[in-house]
């Protein structure tokens, strides 16, 4: 069983948690993959040394001193950010049980706080 909790709207410049619970009863757990629009851009193998590979994705700012195990932490977002995420969790033999779970993100734009910005830069300029 798996369990997803990633949220379906974020802020551009917003920091966010995708979460992959992992529920494989008793069987162990021989990886935990992440992908964006069928992308890998994460793998956690606990056998492998370091356990937590990231590979290089526009849009995904990963920290992997934070993300450990099914749960990846991105440092920032932006419109690049946005898309279809993936959690797809593996079980060691004999049953190499594979369960897996997305959700779509959307990224928006703080229009007031843009507008503030640029305002407050024209007014610097004419200074």
């Amino acid at each position: 069983m798996l369990s997803l909790d990633v949220p379906t709207a974020v802020m551009r410049g917003e920091s966010i948690w995708l979460n992959c619970t992992l529920d494989l009863e008793s069987d162990d757990l021989y990886s935990v993959k992440w992908y964006k629009n069928d992308v890998e851009f994460y793998r956690y193998l606990p056998r492998d040394n370091p356990a937590g590979q990231k590979y290089d994705l526009p849009g995904v700012y990963l920290d992997l001193e934070r993300s450990v195990q099914g749960n990846v932490f991105l440092r920032e977002t932006d419109l690049n950010t946005e898309g279809l995420y993936r959690c797809e969790a593996s079980a060691e033999s004999p049953t190499f049980q594979t369960v897996e779970g997305e959700k779509m993100i959307k990224v928006y734009v703080d229009v007031v706080k843009n507008m503030l910005c640029r305002q407050g830069s024209e007014n610097d300029e004419q200074k």
